[in-house]
């Protein structure tokens, strides 16, 4: 059994971490087979030496995507943790380089996925792109 104690910047950062009554925790949890203990803004991970190690990684990106000014939707909180789950977690950094638009509430229209970014550089890249994929993936979003 490893443990992993992360200690946060701040208790709102710590909040969105957590999720809306822990939610992103449970999903960590759940995914990783890990227990965490939550207390101000310190987290603490107990499981195996590998799955503690991929939760923290995950941790990790969500910073990363709150210090762009991301929100953390289940969604977003999701692929973080697939991508920690895979050891690419560095890569979230690439989804908050670039924006499409910025909306009417002043909100900046963002790749939320790595497929989703390549899709944006075919697009910038070529003079007509055509998009196929399934229902839901941010075709017309983008």
């Amino acid at each position: 059994m490893a443990e992993k104690l992360i200690e946060l910047n701040s208790v709102e950062t710590a909040l969105e971490i957590f999720g809306s009554r822990d939610e992103n925790i449970r999903l960590l949890e759940n995914e990783f087979s890990i227990t965490a203990v939550c207390r101000g803004s310190q987290i603490k991970f107990t499981g195996e030496p590998e799955q503690v190690a991929a939760a923290a990684r995950a941790v990790d990106a969500m910073l990363t995507l709150l210090e762009n000014h991301t929100p953390l939707e289940e969604q977003t909180v999701r692929y973080c943790i697939s991508l920690a789950g895979a050891g690419e977690e560095r890569r979230v950094r690439e989804l908050t380089q670039d924006f499409v638009a910025v909306t009417a509430k002043g909100r900046p229209v963002r790749p939320k996925t790595l497929g989703q970014r390549e899709y944006l550089q075919a697009i910038k890249q070529n003079a007509i792109t055509f998009g196929v994929g399934p229902a839901g993936t941010g075709k017309t979003y983008l």
